[in-house]
């Protein structure tokens, strides 16, 4: 029987979790959304309150499990229990947030103490929306910060593009046990 594979999504309320796990799912994922009072940032008018889940078979026949755990702060409490045993988790952060390099440098540092085998990739959503965004930029501020590790534009919507992101996780992943067993 072969282990557990899980894949966390992380990020902020609104930075595309559900719509990228919806993008990739092989079939319709389980979510925990639910209405907002208000309409949020871009008109948003559900959320997440526990997590998201569905299952997409790798190429050699193996189930990848995939979670999105909740945005917001006062579900952090779910962090642990969704991210616990993850091989890989992607970090969703919006262009047009305003501290787009701070909330991708904090998420990073609590997810690695939450699950610290895991490795890590960068997705950048909502880059149309931002007139002065580069993801260059956005390497080398992290990278002055200490991360290392794949990062990439991100349409969300776009299954494609999430499932490179996803590949260049697990790709980074292979590389770096590769050196550290060397």
């Amino acid at each position: 029987m072969n282990d557990l594979i899980k894949l966390a999504f992380v990020g902020n309320m609104g930075a595309g979790k559900t719509t990228a796990i919806r993008a990739i799912s092989d079939g319709e994922p389980i979510s925990t959304e639910m209405p907002i009072s208000h309409a949020g940032e871009g008109g948003k008018t559900h959320t997440t309150v526990a997590m998201d889940y569905a299952t997409i078979e790798l190429d050699d026949g193996e189930l990848l499990h995939v979670y999105g755990v909740p945005g917001q702060r006062y579900l952090d409490f779910m962090w642990p229990l969704v991210c616990e045993g993850a091989v890989g988790i992607v970090v969703l952060v919006a262009a047009d947030d305003p501290d787009m390099i701070g909330q991708a440098d904090a998420l990073l540092r609590e997810f690695a103490r939450i699950a610290p085998a895991a490795s890590f990739a960068v997705g950048v959503t909502r880059a149309d929306l931002s007139d002065d965004f580069a993801l260059l930029q956005l390497r080398d501020a992290l990278g002055r910060r200490g991360h290392r590790l794949p990062m990439a534009r991100l349409d969300a919507r776009d299954s494609a593009q999430v499932e490179t992101l996803i590949r260049m996780l697990l790709s980074y992943r292979y590389a770096e046990s590769r050196i550290n067993a060397a």
